[in-house]
């Protein structure tokens, strides 16, 4: 390094010590130099550019690090009840569906009153939400709105959501004892008419408030949770008509219109026609990669409240 590099150095440091240490603003700063502003100012943003100054933004500040602007840019943009965006910059990857799933949890806890019925679906989404509970000091029913899956991730079932958040918060889980697709159309119809199930089925279908995670038909594939029922010819299927997700393990289009396919039509869960009068049907993701199920999703009005973080986020609004 020259000489005259380290003066220049050095000059940087001096400007932005008085600026950033010292909080002397710009006009002082000239005056004790004796340099023009206008020269104060290019020194400044030098200094930045060539590593003098770092900048550095403390993101732990605000209840569980909220993105505010963008949740009602959301509330504004799609016409949804609520939504709660986690402002991820800087969090560890690897711990951010965690992180979403505690700010869902807040959410429900902020929601709990005397005798509520909540519904639940199934998946990782919501396997996060129990941990980040409490009891909840009054009567609450937690009500499974589809059908039970084999036990490959046992703690991601419908079975396993409803009693660990029953459990948490202290409250009474209502189990739907049937699988979740059923082929034959008179054994479906004759097992959703046994007295239990259907005192089940009725009460989700009026569940004060729903809460689901999302798929997408590209990893529908991929999930251990499917394979033991979905074949590879409901699956063409789905994709031949259009499919891109799937709440409560229902598909819909992309207009969030529901897929007229066989899976369907044999599948054991509450009917989306229900989801969109719901007061409240809560979606938990966290994942660019469904941004157009999420997006799909809104439009079919199957998602009055969205939980999710900023860079999900920001790619659903990249989608208008």
């Amino acid at each position: 390094m020259t000489e005259k590099e380290m003066k220049k150095l050095s000059l940087l440091a001096e400007v932005a010590c008085d600026y950033y240490e010292r909080r002397l603003d710009q006009n002082e700063i000239a005056k004790r130099l004796c340099l023009s502003r206008t020269r104060v100012s290019r020194l400044l943003k030098e200094a930045f550019e060539k590593g003098v100054v770092n900048i550095t933004v403390n993101y732990r500040y605000s209840e569980f690090n909220r993105h505010y602007e963008l949740e009602e840019r959301f509330c504004s943009r799609f016409g949804l009840k609520t939504a709660r965006i986690l402002n991820n910059r800087g969090r560890d990857l690897a711990c951010l569906q965690q992180d979403v799933g505690s700010l869902a949890a807040e959410y429900l806890t902020g929601c709990l009153k005397k005798d509520l019925v909540i519904g639940v679906a199934w998946g990782s989404a919501l396997k996060d939400i129990a941990s980040s509970l409490y009891p909840a000091g009054f009567p609450v029913d937690v009500v499974q709105l589809m059908g039970s899956v084999p036990g490959g991730v046992p703690n991601c079932t419908p079975q396993a959501i409803v009693s660990d958040i029953a459990e948490r918060i202290q409250g009474h889980a209502d189990y739907l004892n049937l699988p979740l697709f059923i082929e034959d159309d008179y054994a479906r119809s004759q097992l959703c008419s046994d007295w239990n199930n259907k005192k089940i089925l009725n009460k989700g279908v009026f569940s004060d408030l729903m809460i689901t995670g999302i798929s997408s038909i590209t990893e529908i594939g991929e999930k251990e949770s499917w394979l033991g029922y979905m074949t590879p010819q409901m699956y063409r299927e789905l994709l031949k008509k259009g499919a891109v997700g799937a709440v409560f393990a229902r598909f819909f289009d992309a207009n969030g219109l529901e897929v007229d396919s066989t899976w369907n039509r044999k599948c054991v869960g509450i009917p989306f026609c229900n989801i969109r009068e719901s007061a409240d049907a809560v979606c938990i993701a966290s994942s660019p990669k469904k941004a157009q199920a999420i997006y799909s999703a809104i439009r079919g009005k199957l998602i009055n409240t969205l939980i999710t973080d900023g860079t999900t986020a920001t790619a659903v609004l990249n989608l208008l």
